[in-house]
């Protein structure tokens, strides 16, 4: 299994933010196909030098596919011009 980070951001180009709601709807896709877990934390980022809110999402899973289908949603649903993808050099351990 991997680490990956996702990051979401919430600024929309064609103006506003990522509501409250939409984030709410869109959360409820990432319950149902990561129903082992994952985390969500909530971060500032900066893209083409502007700030904004941006959602960072963990995921250990060995479905990179599924992933990138998921932010390939993500990113039509809100017009994003990308949504980054990394992989962590860790190797998870649960205990």
């Amino acid at each position: 299994m991997k680490t990956y980070q996702c990051f979401l951001g919430t600024n929309k180009p064609t103006a506003g933010v990522v509501t409250t709601y939409e984030w709410s709807q869109f959360l409820k896709q990432i319950d149902a196909t990561f129903t082992e877990g994952y985390t969500v934390q909530k971060a500032i980022g900066r893209w083409h030098g502007v700030n904004e809110n941006t959602f960072l999402l963990t995921v250990i899973t060995n479905e990179l596919k599924t992933l990138e289908s998921l932010c390939q949603t993500y990113k039509d649903l809100f017009n994003q011009e990308s949504v980054l993808i990394q992989e962590l050099p860790t190797n998870p351990i649960f205990i």
